[in-house]
């Protein structure tokens, strides 16, 4: 009886922490930064602040466990097109876009984070850990493309960096210079630039 009690209070703990990080994403999309406060969250939930922080030490704790689930699900879905069998510059398209659109779909919350949350220092920290899953299955499709010869004389680490590079700048132009970039031509550009040109 005691081991049930326990397992349904961690999923209670962990039902609550859901609900608490998606709260914060929904001000931090709808009013940016100046929203995303302790008592706002407690508002939208219908609890107390003291509440909260049964679960999370701070405003800063919240985010962080906003941005590792972000980052995880961000990773589940390329490693979901990473394994769909198409061949590699089609996948990498797709991740590409996909990238893309998920940023532009929460522009006010990957703003909100870039501008007020220091990037963390250790690099065990999760959200770091998740970055480094992201680049792994990035690179892991260049390599498949490598070895079925779809691509020629790649440097993979180089590769990675054009790779994010090239989304990194439309991500920023667009979020802050409101610029409607369309990132198919940057992609493809890309490609060509790592396609094998000796078929």
């Amino acid at each position: 009886m005691p081991r049930y009690t326990q397992k349904m209070r961690e999923m209670m703990t962990e039902s609550i922490r859901r609900d608490v990080c998606s709260a914060g994403i929904a001000l931090l999309c709808e009013g940016g930064w100046e929203a995303f406060t302790t008592e706002n969250i407690a508002k939208r939930l219908n609890v107390s602040r003291g509440v909260l922080y049964n679960y999370f030490k701070d405003k800063n704790d919240i985010l962080y466990a906003i941005a590792r689930a972000s980052i995880a699900a961000l990773c589940d879905k390329l490693e979901e097109i990473a394994a769909n069998g198409k061949p590699a510059s089609e996948r990498l398209s797709e991740m590409a876009l996909f990238i893309i659109r998920t940023f532009r779909e929460k522009r006010k919350y990957h703003r909100a984070i870039m501008e007020n949350v220091p990037p963390p220092k250790d690099s065990s920290h999760p959200v770091i850990v998740g970055y480094m899953r992201r680049q792994a299955i990035i690179e892991g499709v260049i390599r498949d493309g490598v070895a079925s010869g779809e691509f020629f004389g790649v440097d993979l680490a180089a590769a990675v960096i054009l790779f994010n590079g090239a989304i990194h700048n439309i991500c920023m132009l667009s979020d802050f210079r409101d610029e409607a970039i369309d990132p198919v031509p940057v992609v493809q550009l890309f490609l060509r630039s790592i396609k094998n040109n000796h078929e």
